[in-house]
């Protein structure tokens, strides 16, 4: 009977009454708002951390990524109050359609929080691992300092995650109690993001989040990488083989960190740029669903590493979808096949030429400097015409050849390292990086994990038209920065036969 009796007991807790739609103004007005009522607390925390930081000369904040912090936690305020309606109403409707509706008590938030906190582990975890969803995170981790602003930087479009919370829902918590938690494991994360606190007690360290478990989180080092992915709890980094202390100091940021640092809709939206660039290039739906839903450091090794090689017949595909969409590496047309050898052009700041048959002319690479000397970030990189047949006459490319032939497309991969890549044949990346003999900027080429020093780019046309000429190789001609032995590279664009 007393066994009877609990289990009437327990199941009296099930089956309640359906919620009026009509009531949903009344109970959004009832549901506390945890985050309103700790914003000033956090104000303080944040203000304190910050002048104690300026005192004791700890560098943990930079005016540029305070600004794009305090950016993007003010646009995922707005967002939230834009959004909270409708979430609530949402958690409604499930909530009626289920016949186990829970009664509303506050024992229930209690195994309500520790199943949020189970599926916010796997929603962390899988945004890690899925770059869909890694570009609604990738915000968080885009500072480079590590302080208690860090918890403002989530995503604008953070609630497409939503969708892994949806079993917590469908235990039937009632609404209210489904949002309460919600709100206390996004407070409870706040102060996790602080260097001002070390190591607390191994119990503590073990299974709860701290800012020494979230550090660790951070860290940019291959030990640290997709570690540590708990909320509230440690335990689940436990039971799935996540976890890590912390040990040397974590290195913040993203591997390949952003040059604008303030900027929100950038930090905010810049994945979702670089996705849908490398579906425009991807090679067939295999490539573009890979950099759509691949793992961020297998797509970034992937095109670091320019694997897998394609074959021939692939190369051939890619090379003539670039000369219909532009102009590769043509303007003046066919000319006559026997020319003299072109000199090799003396410019200032060159770091490579291309030339081509049949044409009596070079394009130019080189630093593009300020006037002040220092290199622009930006634009590391400007092709120039050198006019042999107008007595050397240097000239600048027309917005055409920029576009579809001869320009290149830079950006920066990390401090002074830049990835460059010809309009024209955007498979091959060189990397623009300074020499460790005199720490000027050199362009290589990686090949079997040695940098070859890029000097000069030969492209063998015969045959074709203007528009579609025939590319039978390009030759790469570098410098084995080991050993200073001179190698030709080339690149074979057409089968045999």
């Amino acid at each position: 009977m007393a066994g009877q009796t609990f289990w009437q007991a327990f199941g009296a807790n099930f089956g309640a009454e359906k919620l009026a739609l009509e009531e949903l103004y009344l109970m959004q007005n009832n549901t506390p708002n945890l985050i309103a009522y700790a914003l000033p607390v956090v104000a303080v925390f944040t203000v304190l951390e910050f002048t104690l930081g300026k005192i004791f000369k700890h560098e943990d904040y930079t005016h540029a990524e305070l600004k794009g912090s305090l950016w993007v936690g003010l646009g995922n305020l707005l967002v939230n109050l834009v959004l909270k309606s409708s979430l609530l109403l949402a958690a409604v409707w499930l909530y009626n359609l289920l016949p186990w509706r829970m009664q509303f008590s506050w024992w229930s938030l209690i195994p309500c929080f520790f199943i949020y906190d189970f599926c916010s582990y796997w929603s962390h975890r899988i945004s890690h691992f899925n770059r869909f969803f890694w570009a609604s995170h990738v915000v968080h981790h885009s500072a480079e300092h590590y302080n208690l602003t860090v918890a403002f930087r989530q995503s604008w479009v953070q609630h497409v995650k939503i969708v892994f919370f949806i079993p917590v829902a469908l235990c039937g918590f009632h609404p209210v109690i489904f949002m309460v938690a919600s709100q206390m494991s996004t407070l409870y994360q706040f102060w996790v993001h602080t260097e001002a606190i070390g190591k607390l007690h191994p119990f503590i360290e073990k299974y709860f989040g701290t800012p020494s478990n979230h550090r660790v989180h951070h860290g940019s080092q291959e030990k640290y990488i997709d570690k540590n992915f708990g909320a509230t709890l440690m335990i689940w980094d436990h039971l799935f083989g996540t976890f890590q202390y912390e040990e040397e100091k974590p290195k913040y940021g993203l591997t390949s960190p952003l040059a604008n640092k303030e900027n929100p809709f950038v930090l905010n939206f810049h994945e979702y740029r670089d996705i849908i660039k490398d579906i425009r290039q991807s090679d067939g739906l295999k490539e573009m669903l890979f950099f759509m839903f691949a793992s961020p450091t297998r797509v970034y090794r992937y095109k670091a590493a320019h694997q897998p090689v394609k074959t021939k017949k692939t190369s051939v595909a890619w090379f003539l979808k670039a000369t219909i969409l532009g102009l590769f590496l043509v303007m003046l047309g066919q000319l006559l096949a026997a020319q003299p050898p072109l000199p090799e052009p003396k410019i200032k700041n060159l770091l490579f030429f291309l030339q081509r048959t049949p044409d009596a002319n070079t394009v130019v690479y080189q630093l593009n400097l300020d006037k002040d000397g220092v290199l622009n970030e930006k634009s590391p990189v400007k092709a120039l015409w050198i006019r042999y047949e107008e007595n050397g006459k240097i000239k600048e490319l027309s917005a055409i050849e920029k576009k579809f032939a001869y320009g290149v497309e830079c950006r920066q991969v990390e401090n002074d390292v830049f990835e460059v890549r010809l309009v024209s044949y955007k498979k091959l990346p060189m990397y623009l990086q300074k020499s460790p003999i005199d720490q000027q900027y050199r362009l290589y080429i990686k090949d079997e994990g040695k940098d070859l020093l890029l000097k000069r780019v030969f492209v063998k046309v015969e045959g074709g038209s203007f528009w579609f000429p025939k590319v039978h190789y390009i030759d790469l001609f570098t410098i084995d920065t080991e050993n200073g032995a001179e190698i030709l590279k080339r690149i074979n664009l057409l089968t045999s036969g």
